[in-house]
């Protein structure tokens, strides 16, 4: 779902009100006029998460150094979209033809999720950067250290022990304010924070829960959201357009979605088709060896199963990249072989299924439940995993909730189907929708579920 699409799904009158009903009054408190110098009652800090280097010398070059804001005209209305599997941060003007994708580092993995949280799940949908508050400037020493839902100037982090670094590294550093105990924020990329520069991002799940942003990207989104109360959508889920396509960065890397080989724009980038996804993927030719490209996982150089003889590049399945779920209907694939190295095996990314109520299957046994369900899905022989329920569909952990639906003629079951739940059709596999939903037998109990047909 694009970013105007989605506000048209929000109407006006919801991100008037936004997430303003479920703030306590300690948030409320901190207005134009309130001190920005210590938290809300009830806030605790979040941890940082993955680092590089700490620097605990005291060695901290540039880091406690508060970064140029650039001078940009603010947007009319700007509004932000967050993919946590797209690694990615939208930010477009409502009123305006301003329309960017940043690359991001979200919230490790922990138990399947990211730590980041997701605003889809609020009866809003929203969470809301807050640069209409006063700014907040640390400074360069910690007892110069401040508190503020909008820094201009973030500088300082202290640990559970109390210890104090500079890892902000004097960026801006964008809190979100939603439910009462949230914490979270965007802020820059943390290694090599003791650089001019600001550092480097990861792009990949490193952080505790905060988003983090490249310090060029980061101070640019910043200066352009600068006075407003500016709702952030953070969604599971790739974001896509009207028409189907992954809103993502410009410069396309091995595992990034496309259409054709002109999409994968790197030294000989192609296009590879998925049948299991319906949608294609970037990669490279290879003898044996892949080149990697920093801030990204790394890559593996596979046998083409399409291309007898070939051998392609696929992303490694890695923590860091949520091994291979981010990817749309990429499975781990263990001890795979390098191409023209059959000794040397590595655990890969390569077309699958996970089998779970929705996703798309070409066989009964690859789903949990055992039925791959045929459907218009516009490649022969690829259907959607479900079963047959009467009210009830089972959950699992780290996978959509279901719900039980009529089931359609073609879906050769009888009385119901299990379904999975949904937000928006960016959570639905090609070939479905989200739409509302009464239950099986029970029409008055409705929800927005990923229907095949």
């Amino acid at each position: 779902m694009s970013i105007r699409t989605a506000l048209q799904a929000f109407g006006s009158s919801t991100f008037a009100l936004g997430l303003a009903v479920s703030l306590t009054a300690p948030f409320a408190a901190c207005g134009e006029d309130a001190a920005i110098d210590e938290a809300p009652e009830g806030y605790s800090e979040i941890g940082l998460g993955e680092v590089e280097d700490l620097k605990e010398d005291g060695n901290w070059g540039a880091a406690t150094t508060c970064k140029p804001i650039p001078s940009l005209t603010p947007l009319k209305d700007p509004m932000i979209v967050v993919s946590l599997d797209g690694l990615t941060l939208h930010l477009v003007d409502r009123q305006g033809t301003y329309d960017k994708v940043f690359m991001i580092g979200p919230g490790a993995i922990e138990k399947g999720k990211s730590l980041t949280p997701v605003s889809t799940g609020l009866s809003s949908g929203l969470f809301y950067a807050r640069t209409d508050m006063p700014k907040g400037i640390d400074g360069s020493t910690p007892a110069g250290q401040t508190w503020s839902w909008n820094y201009s100037c973030k500088i300082w982090w202290k640990d559970d022990s109390g210890k104090q670094l500079p890892v902000f590294a004097g960026l801006p550093f964008i809190r979100l304010e939603g439910p009462p105990t949230l914490a979270y924020g965007i802020h820059g990329p943390i290694d090599r924070y003791t650089e001019a520069n600001g550092g480097t991002l990861r792009r990949g799940y490193v952080s505790h829960g905060c988003v983090r942003m490249q310090a060029a990207d980061l101070v640019e989104v910043y200066a352009l959201i600068q006075g407003k109360k500016t709702p952030v959508r953070i969604q599971q889920a790739v974001e896509r357009n009207a028409n189907d396509r992954a809103i993502d960065i410009a410069e396309k890397w091995i595992g990034s979605e496309c259409q054709v080989d002109a999409d994968c724009n790197f030294t000989g980038g192609l296009c590879h088709s998925n049948s299991y996804s319906g949608r294609k993927f970037c990669t490279t030719r290879c003898d044996k060896f892949c080149t990697d490209r920093a801030a990204y996982p790394p890559t593996f150089c596979v046998a083409d199963p399409d291309a007898a003889g070939k051998g392609m590049c696929v992303p490694k399945s890695v923590p860091v990249d949520n091994t291979c779920r981010r990817y749309d209907h990429m499975k781990t694939k263990t001890g795979v072989s390098r191409f023209g190295q059959a000794a040397t095996k590595a655990d890969v990314c390569l077309p699958g299924t996970e089998g779970w109520m929705g996703d798309r299957c070409r066989a009964d046994t690859e789903c949990t439940g055992g039925k791959c369900a045929p459907f218009d899905s516009g490649v022969a022989g690829v259907g959607i995993c479900t079963q047959s329920c009467s009210r009830s569909c089972p959950d699992t952990a780290n996978q959509p909730t279901t719900f039980c639906v009529k089931a359609e003629a073609e879906s050769t079951l009888t009385d119901g189907m299990c379904v999975a739940t949904c937000f928006s059709n960016d959570d639905c596999a090609l070939g479905a929708t989200c739409e509302v939903e009464g239950r099986n037998g029970q029409a008055s109990v409705q929800k927005k579920v990923c229907l095949p047909y």
